[in-house]
């Protein structure tokens, strides 16, 4: 689903909360402090999905699972107040849906929506226990409390498998995201306290409170992701920081003046305020419409600026594909012309087809040049073991094994993924060039926060090479080893470092360590 579909479905779920609301203060029960306190958290979770959601520009899907989160439990605080049938049903029902999703955002948010072992049954066994206990409902309940039980020990049993079997990975998200969930839970308690003194007379006044702990805890952690975004919020476009405040400042108060000098208690406020953040959010999702999709008015000296840029831009791309088509693509599509009218022979048959299964190599080897693709539904390491498939077949010609060793449950983290699967493309590569030996060796690990990638081989090594890097400060010939370079300057410029020496007995050997920082992964988190 598009972010902007998303903006919608939340958008209609605002409307149709608002719609609860209205046609809820008619009822007695809204007139005491039992009900109005669910209607002000409530006021609360769907202001921040208003928020956090205008804000999802990279469209997230960490982001709009909370926000999912957020949704379901304020429908489920709306519910807790109003007894009939109809509520009660719904009210059982949400209970298992918020335990599965809950589940479900605690792992993508730990594993940024990468692949991990046991993915798979995890899955399948929280959606079965899940859909079990919504049919449970309809049936008895016994059947629906049996099957509630079953689905909160299977649920709890596969996270916490899921989060030991893979440890190492849990811990390098949780120490850096440490500070946002210690807030969290800071604020969490405090929260639960205060809440706790000032409802104590209300019967049942902390019933079903873990419901809302997942998005209690991951709260300042996900809002962080949120501000990571630079002000991105679409109405930061038109008013700046300090005018956004003094306008909802000024139209809140308003509003609440004039409903209470109409005699409105605080259920009419509570409306009127949700009324203007649905305005508001309607706006948003308008002017961010505008913005990505119709013609934006700017003066000429911007746009004569943007237009250059684009231009030159443009330009520099053009000549890098122009060179492609000419010299890998072009020559052979000649070739392959020239030969069709000999195509009736049988010989010439087998070179055409050679001769386009190369250029189907090529052209998907330039893609993925331009942007590698990395299966969310694949572990690093499935997705690396394809990589060296890939470059093995594009020089099929040569005949080189090549050992691969990584963890099962290695984790690289946005963008580093990226940067160690370009790292490993362009070594191997050289490898295949420039190597005259039969195996080469490729181990990836990571330890204490450093990514160790190295990659030998048994050929010949070059000593010229080693000493540009290793040794002397000697400049390196660019145009004889530009892949080295490029890599050079992006290790260290990450903090990280390149070494290059003899592998015992004969052949070269590159080593690669590059600190891996958490903290800033979220900001490319884009899954």
């Amino acid at each position: 689903m598009t972010n902007f579909n998303l903006k919608i479905l939340f958008l209609g779920n605002y409307i149709l909360s608002l719609l609860f609301m209205v046609l809820s203060t008619n009822v007695e029960t809204y007139l005491n402090i039992q009900s109005i306190i669910p209607l002000i958290i409530s006021t609360l979770l769907l202001i921040d999905i208003t928020y956090i959601t205008s804000c999802n520009v990279r469209e997230n899907n960490t982001i709009s699972l909370f926000c999912g989160l957020l949704m379901l439990d304020s429908w489920y605080l709306l519910l807790s107040s109003i007894v009939t049938p109809v509520s009660t049903i719904i009210f059982e029902i949400l209970s298992p849906i918020i335990l599965y999703i809950s589940i479900k955002f605690i792992l993508l948010f730990l594993f940024q929506g990468s692949g991990y072992k046991f993915r798979k049954i995890t899955d399948i066994l929280l959606f079965i226990t899940c859909f079990g206990t919504v049919i449970g409902t309809f049936i008895s309940k016994r059947i629906y409390a049996g099957m509630y039980g079953l689905q909160f020990v299977v649920s709890i049993a596969c996270f916490l498998y899921i989060v030991f079997y893979h440890w190492k990975r849990v811990d390098f998200v949780i120490r850096s995201e440490k500070k946002p969930i210690f807030i969290s839970i800071f604020i969490t308690l405090i929260g639960f306290i205060i809440y706790y003194f000032f409802t104590i007379k209300i019967s049942n006044h902390i019933s079903n409170f873990g419901i809302y702990l997942t998005v209690l805890i991951f709260s300042m952690s996900i809002h962080g992701i949120v501000l990571r975004e630079n002000d991105s919020f679409p109405l930061s476009t038109i008013f700046s920081l300090k005018q956004r405040i003094i306008l909802l400042f000024i139209s809140i108060t308003l509003i609440s003046m004039i409903v209470i000098f109409s005699g409105g208690n605080l259920s009419i406020i509570l409306i009127a305020i949700n009324t203007l953040f649905m305005l508001i959010f309607i706006c948003n999702i308008i002017l961010e419409f505008n913005l990505k999709y119709e013609k934006k008015q700017i003066t000429k000296d911007s746009k004569y600026t943007l237009a250059l840029d684009r231009l030159q831009q443009e330009e520099r791309l053009k000549i890098e594909f122009s060179n492609f088509l000419h010299d890998d693509i072009l020559q052979d599509l000649l070739s392959i012309k020239n030969m069709t009218n000999k195509s009736h022979r049988p010989e010439i048959q087998d070179i055409i087809c050679d001769t386009l299964n190369d250029l189907n190599t090529r052209i998907r080897k330039q893609m993925q040049d331009y942007h590698p693709v990395i299966l969310k539904n694949l572990t690093v390491k499935e997705n690396y073991q394809n990589l060296i498939e890939s470059v093995s077949l594009t020089f099929s010609q040569r005949d080189i094994s090549v050992s691969f060793i990584c963890s099962d449950t290695l984790f690289l983290v946005e963008p580093y993924d990226i940067l160690i699967y370009r790292l490993i493309k362009e070594l191997l590569t050289n490898v295949y060039k420039h190597s005259n030996g039969s195996h080469a060796w490729i181990t990836l690990s990571f330890e204490k926060d450093i990514i160790k990638l190295d990659i030998s081989d048994n050929g010949v090594a070059n000593t010229s090479l080693k000493t540009h890097l290793g040794i002397s400060k000697i400049s390196l010939d660019t145009t004889k080893h530009k892949g080295i370079v490029s890599i050079k300057e992006q290790v260290e410029n990450l903090g990280g470092t390149i070494n290059i020496s003899d592998n015992i007995p004969h052949g070269a050997c590159v080593q690669i360590t590059i600190p891996m920082k958490g903290d800033g992964s979220y900001k490319y988190f884009v899954s």
